[in-house]
């Protein structure tokens, strides 16, 4: 008996340290000494890098510009609200998602939040530091929750939201990489044929003996076409610099501002997507809010701050009026059509004489979620066989101009 529990103590051993040699240590030390990020400490109001060398100032300069796009706040949201629903304080939260964040710009503005909770200030206070990272109504969200002692809840609704906006920002992107990808690639083609190409062509004809008079129409359009692109291309450069400049001037000032957001509203096809698009963020907005515990008044107005377009940013400016004088949001809604659908705003009312807002306010946005996913769709599915046939012609016509007086010069030379 005693022979087998030794024998079996033996084996025991044998297969725990089965496969291990001195040259494996070597690897398991170096992985265990090893980091995969290296923790920036940088702290903005702090960090003074006036004595620092050129490669650390210039590396901060680039840093400090750098994007921190909504699926990092997403995540950085989300594992926070994880983490302070485990127990652990806001700070330490803080801390440890800035040194595992892989954008080094949120990494250091997650260490200023936590230099700034330690010294005592909120985490929404902090936020509003970084107004072009933080939006006000991320800010509002993050604040309703603090008050109210639901950090952790309103800490995944806003991670939730963002997730929503990061994948509709990801099907807009992808809808409208199509056509301006053929459309990019078309110019390029032109400008190479029209530069390169159609110079040499013109050479052979002249030679053949094919004078311009001769030339099809299709070949006439593009000589002149080249002759203009090259001989007059800093005229089309000035141009376009100063239409654009003057179109700039234009939306930049409050009278062109407001018409040309109503012109994309009109635009056939984009126009209802986008009015679906802001009725979505409306509502989506406000309901979640509301929801967080903020005062009517106030949701509608940092709302409103987050709407692009001029014309909703203005009508939630009538809205938070007729609010504070006692009347309804569906109420002051109802002579916008245009702008928020007759269901948009029935339904408003039944969630305002309910009490549930916030409840109908998500399946509102949840409906028009999906028709804004459908129309992305439909889009698609147009834009594709448009694209093809357009580029179809496209390739016609410069095969036409192209080879037709190759034709014609092959035609002289075989009479």
């Amino acid at each position: 008996m005693e022979n087998n529990v030794k024998n079996q103590s033996v084996s025991d051993t044998d297969f725990v340290v089965a496969g291990a040699s001195e040259s494996g240590y070597e690897v398991l030390n170096k992985v265990k000494n090893s980091k995969e990020i290296i923790a920036d400490n940088v702290i903005y109001g702090v960090y003074n890098n006036e004595n620092a060398g050129l490669f650390v100032k210039l590396n901060d300069f680039f840093i400090d510009r750098s994007s921190v796009g909504l699926k990092d706040k997403s995540y950085f949201f989300h594992m926070l609200a994880v983490m302070v629903d485990a127990g652990i304080p806001v700070v330490a939260a803080t801390k440890s998602l800035a040194a595992r964040t892989e954008n080094p710009r949120l990494g250091r503005i997650l260490n200023t939040l936590a230099h700034s909770c330690e010294h005592g200030s909120t985490l929404a206070d902090s936020m509003s530091r970084f107004e072009t990272i933080f939006e006000e109504s991320e800010i509002g969200i993050v604040r309703a929750g603090e008050e109210t002692g639901k950090l952790n809840t309103m800490l995944f609704k806003l991670s939730a939201q963002l997730d929503k906006n990061h994948d509709l920002y990801l099907k807009l992107w992808g809808a409208a990489v199509y056509p301006i990808a053929v459309l990019c690639v078309l110019v390029l083609v032109s400008i190479g044929m029209l530069v390169w190409v159609f110079p040499s062509l013109m050479s052979l004809l002249t030679q053949g003996g094919v004078t311009e008079a001769n030339l099809p129409l299709a070949t006439k359009v593009l000589l002149n076409l080249q002759r203009a692109v090259t001989g007059y291309w800093w005229a089309i450069l000035a141009g376009v610099l100063v239409f654009y400049g003057t179109f700039n001037v234009y939306v930049g000032s409050d009278y062109g501002a407001y018409r040309w957001d109503y012109f994309k509203l009109k635009f056939p096809i984009v126009g209802g997507l986008l009015r679906k698009l802001y009725v979505l963020q409306f509502v989506s907005l406000v309901g979640l809010l509301i929801e967080a515990g903020l005062p009517v008044i106030r949701a509608i107005s940092i709302t409103g701050g987050a709407i692009s377009n001029k014309l909703y940013k203005l009508k939630t400016q009538e809205v938070m009026s007729a609010v504070r004088d006692g009347r309804k949001i569906s109420e002051s809604l109802m002579d916008s059509n245009f702008l928020f659908p007759a269901e948009v705003v029935q339904m408003l009312n039944v969630g305002e004489s309910s009490a549930s807002l916030g409840k109908i306010s998500e399946k509102i946005a949840d409906q028009y979620q999906r028709e804004i996913d459908n129309g992305l769709k439909k889009i698609s599915s147009v834009f594709e066989p448009v694209m093809i046939l357009f580029v179809g012609l496209f390739v016609a016509l410069l095969a036409l101009a192209i080879m037709a007086p190759i034709f014609n010069l092959s035609n002289v030379v075989g009479s």
